[in-house]
């Protein structure tokens, strides 16, 4: 996978024990060991923009419970009857839809 954004891995306590510091070393991580546990000591940018996420980053990532990237969709255009429309149609304010829907009730009201 490429990566949508910087990734970056703070200072900080890992709970993870001793067995995990060549780990951390393969991965340019400064540690200390305190309480038994590993220690991130300073911040490290582990990812950047555009670069392919290696399955050790991945791993590391996951063992920290680090999820930095968010998928979904990104409307670009909407296709209805034969009609292709631009994705801000979509974008309708709550006054929008009141001053809709009040126009509604007064045609409704003239009408009976």
């Amino acid at each position: 996978a490429i990566a949508p954004d910087d990734v970056i891995v703070e200072a900080q306590y890992t709970g993870m024990g001793p067995e995990n510091t060549s780990f951390f070393q393969a991965l340019n991580f400064s540690t200390k060991i305190a309480k038994g546990d590993i220690e991130i000591v300073s911040n490290v940018q582990l990812i950047h923009v555009g670069d392919k996420v290696g399955q050790s980053e991945a791993t590391l990532l996951q063992l920290l419970n680090v999820k930095p990237f968010a998928y979904g969709l990104v409307v670009e255009n909407i296709y209805d009857n034969g009609a292709v429309f631009a994705p801000e149609i979509l974008d309708i304010t709550d006054d929008q839809l009141m001053s809709k829907f009040q126009l509604g009730l007064s045609n409704v009201a003239a009408a009976s």
